[in-house]
């Protein structure tokens, strides 16, 4: 199994608005893979929201980086998860999880994000700032080869975040607009960020890591 850890990523966004956004996220122009998405369940309480969700994805292209010669996940054409979120309007952090719920015997990737106002002190106001801390678990069980697949799985996940988050600001700028304050500011922002989620490897973890392949 390994373990990645994404970096902070901050949108330039008041928390309740990358929400809105979050929820309202499909379609988008770098979603194209997505086939479908419906609501499974709702509880809604004073402070919290608990939603999960069937998304039908179509045959990930990360799944077609592993070579045909040595694994079926190349010829998967449909990828059903369940996203499972819950949203605390008293702490202020939305919650994701989001799991494939076929092809168990081939793999099984979790992905966990929290959505929360930024930490960053040195912002001019932290509170249009809404951070994303991200992190991804892939589990292969393919014997000598599991974390070579592994690896590849991760390595290719890095385009993946790439299209979610240009994606979120899309979304964010249909239905809210770039900042009026310092247009040409957000913007510089806006790249970097996307610039920096092209290489979001920092922190690799493999219980194999020390056995031979």
């Amino acid at each position: 199994m390994k373990l990645w850890d994404a970096p902070r990523t901050s949108f330039p966004y008041s928390f309740d608005e990358v929400v809105s956004a979050f929820w309202d996220r499909y379609p988008n122009s770098h979603a194209k893979h997505i086939l479908s998405e419906d609501v499974l369940e709702r509880q809604i309480t004073d402070n919290t929201i608990v939603t999960k969700k069937l998304i039908i994805k179509q045959g990930s292209s990360i799944l077609k980086r592993v070579p045909r010669w040595i694994s079926k996940m190349t010829d998967i054409r449909v990828v059903p998860v369940i996203e499972e979120s819950v949203y605390d309007r008293v702490s202020k952090k939305l919650v994701t999880y989001t799991r494939n719920v076929s092809h168990l015997s081939l793999f099984d990737l979790h992905e966990r994000c929290v959505y929360k106002q930024s930490d960053d002190q040195q912002a001019s106001n932290p509170a249009l700032l809404t951070d994303v801390l991200r992190s991804v678990t892939v589990s292969i069980d393919c014997g000598r080869m599991s974390s070579v697949y592994e690896q590849v799985l991760l390595m290719g996940f890095k385009k993946s975040i790439n299209n979610t988050t240009k994606g979120m600001f899309e979304k964010l700028e249909e239905k809210f607009g770039v900042k009026h304050l310092a247009n040409e500011k957000m913007k510089l922002i806006k790249d970097k960020i996307i610039k920096s989620s092209s290489n979001l490897v920092t922190h690799v973890q493999c219980d194999e890591e020390n056995k031979p392949i």
